[in-house]
This record gives structure tokens, sequence and C-alpha cells, in this order.
């Protein structure tokens, strides 16, 4: 896991949480950090789904260390049958 991502004021690395809501044609994600704060987020086409929660997993390891990821759903838009590791 990448440890490259934002760091802390006192140059540690931040532990980050992925959260994902989806809807039917995209896919809204966030990163936040341990104080529930926004670091980023970001909008995509839900296509392929498994292929989604890759890049996600992997643009949220970006910015720092990614401690968990949750998926909002109803079960009619989420995906979660297999999430790559």
């Amino acid at each position: 896991m990448s440890t490259t991502g934002v760091h802390n004021l006192d140059d540690t690395v931040k532990d980050v949480v992925l959260g994902v809501q989806t809807h039917l044609n995209f896919h809204v994600a966030v990163v936040m950090d341990g104080l529930w704060a926004g670091i980023s987020g970001r909008v995509e086409d839900s296509n392929d789904p498994h292929g989604l929660y890759g890049q996600l997993l992997r643009w949220a390891q970006g910015f720092g260390v990614l401690r968990c990821a949750a998926v909002e759903g109803t079960g009619t838009y989420g995906a979660l049958g297999s999430l790559p590791s």
C-alpha cells in the first residue's frame, strides 16, 4: 500500500476512509481523514462497478493509509460481489 499520500503536520501519513454512494449511472466517492474532514471527492461512471471499485481503492490509497471503505446502497446499484484486494 502506498504511503506517499497526504501527511499530517507532524509528517506522519494520514489514515483515510473511502465512502462510495451508488447511483444507476454514476457513483460518488469521497476520501475523509480521521477527523472526518473531506480530503477529496469524485464522480465516476458506473458501467463496470468491479473495475471502478478497484480504481477507487487505488485512488483513496494515494491520500494515505486506507483503513476502511464503505459502499452505501439499497442493493439495487451497489455491486459488492468481489472487490479487488
